[in-house]
């Protein structure tokens, strides 16, 4: 095993959002790809996804985070639950002493669709519907993506690209 291998988790922090983790490791990865876990609504089955993923494959581990920001048509409840939901996963991550990047949407998808030389469609239900088509290619094959884990399936995969590129300096 490279000492530079990690585990990497992709984290979709919104009410229905999804954890996804998996490694660095090319070997390990082809066998296991990425396990995703529906976001539990209770602190204590955040955190408890958040140590499996850590004594998953390695001791060196990095969570993506979806960088949330508010939306104009949020109602001021809607976008308070959703900061809270992005707060706790950044305490969880914090407590943990999980290195996390966060990542704006705009950047992992603009990533994707370089990556598949590809435009995402604009509409919002097509647009997760061609998120859940490409997750399938990496998620575990005990589990299919939804519409619920395909954005995590997809963070957690460009932080495993975006790791690799940091190693080799590119």
């Amino acid at each position: 095993m490279n000492m530079n291998d990690k585990t990497i988790i992709g984290i979709d922090p919104g009410a229905n959002g999804a954890i996804s983790f998996t490694t660095t490791d090319n070997k390990i990865r082809k066998k296991n790809k990425i396990t995703a876990y529906k976001c539990d609504k209770s602190l204590s089955g955040r955190t408890i996804i958040c140590t499996m993923a850590k004594q998953a494959y390695h001791k060196k581990i990095v969570a993506y985070i979806e960088k949330v920001h508010a939306m104009p048509h949020d109602g001021r409840s809607s976008l308070f639950k959703f900061g809270v939901n992005y707060g706790v996963w950044l305490g969880i991550l914090n407590a943990k002493k999980i290195k996390t990047i966060e990542v704006s949407p705009q950047k992992w998808m603009r990533w994707w669709e370089t990556k598949l030389g590809i435009k995402l469609p604009k509409e919002k239900k097509d647009r997760k519907n061609k998120l859940k088509e490409m997750a399938s290619k990496y998620i575990d094959i005990n589990q299919k993506p939804t519409l619920w884990n395909a954005d995590s399936i997809l963070i957690t995969m460009y932080g495993v690209y975006a790791e690799r590129e940091m190693e080799n300096g590119e």
